[in-house]
């Protein structure tokens, strides 16, 4: 089935992207458990896979693959996994810690509940992919092209995406405090529900994005420009 996007009433429907989110297309009972010594290798393709509980931290490999996979409480900590590449996987529950997985590729992947803090995934290409639950803060995203990706209730404070693609995302209920955003584009996005204090971005990272009014005062305000904000109920009630 596709995940259709939600209209949470706020915009109408029409003023941000819809972004619709593809999901991994899983076998029902995969075919293998468990990596061979629990170790990967170079350049190792691994297809309908299930792991639970396997301990994969602090492993170097490059080009590796999970292709129709689901991981459950897998250790992927400080593991160094060069050009990765994800297709139609999930991932519940687990660890990627510091995890440094520079240019990795991931198509139709489902990251749930996983703790991300410090993820290094500089010029990654995500597509279709579903961010939700997630603890993001300190993860860097400098240059990577995010398709069709959705984050829900993440926390992406101190984040770097620095120049990163993000013209077809969604934000719904994120925190990116402090995030390095500088170079980005949310032209057509919805930021309503996300915290942006003290976030590095200006006006042309946000032209063309849907803010509330208290995002577009703090805006305004960190230019250097006085907002007057009056009480027009009590103006009102004097004229009676």
């Amino acid at each position: 089935m596709r995940r259709e996007p939600v209209d949470n009433g706020r915009n109408g429907g029409n003023r941000e992207h819809a972004v619709t989110v593809r999901p991994p297309r899983l076998s029902r009972r995969m075919q293998q458990e468990g990596i061979p010594g629990n170790c990967m290798t170079y350049r190792e393709r691994y297809h309908s896979l299930g792991l639970n509980g396997t301990n994969l931290s602090n492993q170097v490999a490059m080009q590796v693959a999970f292709e129709d996979a689901l991981l459950q409480h897998v250790q992927l900590s400080n593991s160094e996994l060069e050009e990765l590449q994800l297709d139609d996987v999930r991932l519940v529950n687990c660890d990627l810690a510091t995890a440094c997985w520079y240019k990795t590729a991931w198509h139709r992947v489902e990251v749930v509940g996983c703790h991300l803090i410090g993820f290094l995934a500089g010029e990654a290409l995500f597509e279709d992919v579903l961010f939700k639950d997630c603890q993001l803060n300190l993860a860097q995203f400098r240059f990577a092209t995010l398709r069709s990706v959705r984050f829900e209730h993440c926390d992406l404070s101190e984040a770097d995406l620095l120049e990163a693609d993000l013209s077809q995302i969604t934000l719904r209920d994120c925190s990116l405090r402090g995030a390095e955003l500088s170079g980005t584009h949310f032209k057509g996005i919805d930021l309503t529900t996300c915290d942006l204090d003290g976030a590095h971005l200006g006006v042309e990272e946000l032209r063309g994005a849907q803010l509330n009014l208290r995002q577009s005062v703090a805006l305004v305000e960190a230019m250097g420009i006085i907002v007057e904000q009056r009480d027009t109920t009590s103006q009102t009630s004097n004229l009676f």
